[in-house]
C-alpha cells in the first residue's frame, strides 16, 4: 500500500516528463524548416562544390574568401543561383602553367589566355585587370580560373576559381 504522502512526487514527475515532451515537439516542429533548408543547400550545391574541389590552389596561395549560392529554396537576388567563387591572394608569380594546370585537373578543355602579368589597361591607367584566365563548361557549369592584378608594379595577385550553372546565361 502507498503511503497518502509519496503521491506528489509522482505528480510532479509525470508533469515533468509532459512539458518534456511539449518542449521537444515544438523544437521538432522549429527546426524541422531550418534543417530542410539546410539540407536543402548542401544536396543544391554539392556538385558543384564537388567540382570547386578539384581546383587546387598552388603552396604560397592564402584563401582570401568563398560564396556559395544555391539549392532548393535559392532566391537569386544579387548572385545568381547555382553559382560560387573561391577566392585566393598571393605576392608569388603566377604562371599560365599554374592555370593550365588548375584548368586541366578541373576538366576544362581551354587553353589559358593572357600572360598572367601583363596589363590590357591603357599606359598611365591602374586598376583591377584580368592577367589570364581559362574557361569552359563542366559537368553543366561555366567554370573559370582567373588571375586579377591590381596594378603591373603591385606584387598582389588574386586568382579566382568561379562555377556557374549553365542555366544562369
Amino acid at each position: 500500500m502507498i503511503a497518502p504522502g509519496n503521491s506528489a512526487p509522482r505528480r510532479a514527475g509525470g508533469r515533468l516528463r509532459k512539458v518534456v515532451k511539449v518542449v521537444l515537439i515544438i523544437s521538432a516542429v522549429i527546426a524541422s524548416p531550418l534543417l530542410l533548408l539546410q539540407l536543402s543547400y548542401v544536396v543544391g550545391t554539392a556538385k558543384m562544390v564537388a567540382i570547386a574541389d578539384r581546383m587546387q590552389p598552388a603552396p604560397g596561395w592564402a584563401e582570401d574568401g568563398e560564396n556559395i549560392s544555391g539549392g532548393l529554396f535559392c532566391i537569386s537576388v544579387a548572385v545568381p543561383c547555382d553559382s560560387m567563387w573561391r577566392q585566393y591572394r598571393t605576392q608569388l608569380a603566377v604562371t599560365p602553367a599554374d592555370v593550365q594546370r588548375i584548368s586541366d585537373e578541373t576538366g576544362l578543355q581551354a587553353p589559358v589566355v593572357g600572360d598572367c602579368e601583363t596589363s590590357p589597361l591603357p599606359p598611365n591607367v591602374t586598376g583591377l585587370y584580368e592577367a589570364c584566365s581559362a574557361k569552359d563548361v563542366v559537368d553543366g557549369y561555366d567554370a573559370e580560373v582567373r588571375v586579377l592584378k591590381f596594378g603591373a608594379d603591385d606584387p598582389d595577385r588574386l586568382i579566382q576559381f568561379r562555377l556557374s550553372n549553365i542555366r544562369n546565361r
